[in-house]
């Protein structure tokens, strides 16, 4: 045991022995995509990573959500949405998180996730999985703020590793992080044949007066699967929905507001 500055024995970091630093946390078999990183995938704490880490930013788009390596923009898209409601975000990161300034801190961090049916708390070291000195998952939009890799840490080990997270929906996800239901709506109908382009006007208008109804008590996301969507948007990647509004009778998809990359 190290001694502290002042001469007293410094404690030792916790380490989560159910979660450990270490290949079995990353990736479930030696033939899944996350495979061929493990020899240059190190953990590190974030006051390893940068010199003033901190949980949330006081500008709050410096912690908007950028994907990294992993395939889990789903969980992602879902973390961009809580990240639009402090009091679903404060739910998940339940009070008395440490600070890495302070002297109690010990590396240790809690997480709830909505499990079966209640919520259960998720216990974590922050030691995070980083290539060249940098994160290589998920990070935020300011690289000194740790809530997102720390939560994505959490999820990791509720399914199992890392990359049991690749692939999923984002339904789930919001459930998740919510305690609430989810609710898909397919949109591929509301556009309609020509032959029936008054009755799909009718569900274009209905469809848009509900998202707008919805848009203050609900967390919206959107995907896009077909590559006719247009070039701006990418197939099959995923989007929250930030504002809705009606042009000349068609439902005009939102811009993606959560800032996700694709792999860095």
């Amino acid at each position: 045991m190290r001694a502290g500055q002042d001469g007293a024995p410094a404690r030792e970091l916790f380490r989560d022995a159910a979660f450990p630093a270490s290949d079995s946390s990353l990736c479930f078999n030696s033939s899944t995509p996350l495979a061929q990183f493990r020899e240059d995938i190190t953990w590190k704490r974030p006051q390893e990573i940068c010199a003033t880490p901190q949980l949330f930013p006081d500008n709050p788009w410096e912690g908007q959500v950028k994907q990294g390596l992993l395939g889990d923009c789903w969980f992602l898209c879902a973390c961009a949405a809580l990240q639009k409601n402090q009091h679903l975000l404060d739910q998940v990161f339940p009070p008395g998180q440490p600070s890495w300034s302070e002297q109690s801190y010990r590396g240790v961090f809690t997480c709830r996730i909505w499990q079966f049916g209640h919520w259960e708390e998720v216990t974590i070291d922050d030691r995070l999985p980083c290539l060249a000195g940098r994160l290589c998952f998920s990070r935020c939009q300011r690289e000194d703020v740790f809530w997102l890799p720390l939560l994505e840490k959490a999820y990791a080990k509720v399914h199992g590793s890392y990359e049991h997270l690749w692939a999923g929906q984002v339904a789930d996800a919001l459930v998740d992080l919510t305690g609430s239901l989810a609710e898909r709506w397919s949109l591929k109908d509301v556009a309609g044949a020509s032959d029936q382009q008054d009755r799909a006007s009718g569900r274009e208008h209905r469809t848009c007066r509900q998202l707008l109804r919805l848009k203050d008590r609900c967390l919206i996301s959107c995907s896009v699967l077909s590559p006719r969507a247009g070039k701006a948007y990418a197939q099959n990647c995923l989007y929250s929905l930030v504002r809705k509004r009606k042009k000349e009778s068609v439902l005009e998809k939102a811009v993606p507001s959560s800032g996700l990359l694709h792999p860095v």
